[in-house]
């Protein structure tokens, strides 16, 4: 049995059929260096280039993250963690609290509660970092549309949404 019929007699339905056959010309096409590949070598590029980029403000790749998700309102340690949930594992720690604590031993958040604040150095700091990291994404989307970046970053939500529900 091959291709699409073979599948249909294994009792996939001939949209199912016809869905596994296209995924498997897909996957075909580049046998050594498929999505997780690429996925994974601009996670470590992403990491390295902004520890670069970020060096002078005494912030990682992961700081950086807290920092602006306190920036936007994400202001929980528990809504940072869930924001952050697959980071949470490759840096194996259970939680981002402690960046927190950091950022308030520095003086650039307050908490009251389970509130995180930015505070007006947190601000400047933030705003200051913000730049460098625009800077850096610049460099690393040039050539790449707005239109392209949103459907790349649409595409890989959906192959995720796809594979949580197997």
């Amino acid at each position: 049995m091959d291709g699409r019929l073979g599948l249909i007699q294994q009792g996939f339905s001939i949209k199912a059929a016809s869905l596994i056959e296209a995924g498997n010309r897909m996957l075909q096409k580049n046998t050594t260096k498929r999505i997780g590949y690429w996925l994974l070598y601009l996670h470590q590029l992403f990491d390295e280039a902004t520890r670069r980029a970020l060096s002078g403000e005494n912030l990682s790749r992961r700081q950086w993250q807290v920092l602006h998700a306190i920036s936007i309102k994400v202001d929980t340690v528990a809504d940072i963690d869930a924001a952050f949930t697959p980071f949470l594992a490759v840096d194996r720690t259970e939680s981002y609290g402690p960046i927190v604590t950091e950022f308030a031993e520095r003086g650039w958040v307050t908490v009251d509660g389970d509130t995180v604040t930015l505070t007006e150095e947190g601000d400047a700091a933030h705003a200051k970092a913000e730049a460098l990291v625009n800077s850096h994404a610049a460099t690393s989307l040039a050539g790449i549309s707005e239109s392209e970046f949103l459907a790349a970053n649409d595409v890989l939500a959906r192959i995720a949404h796809n594979l949580e529900n197997k």
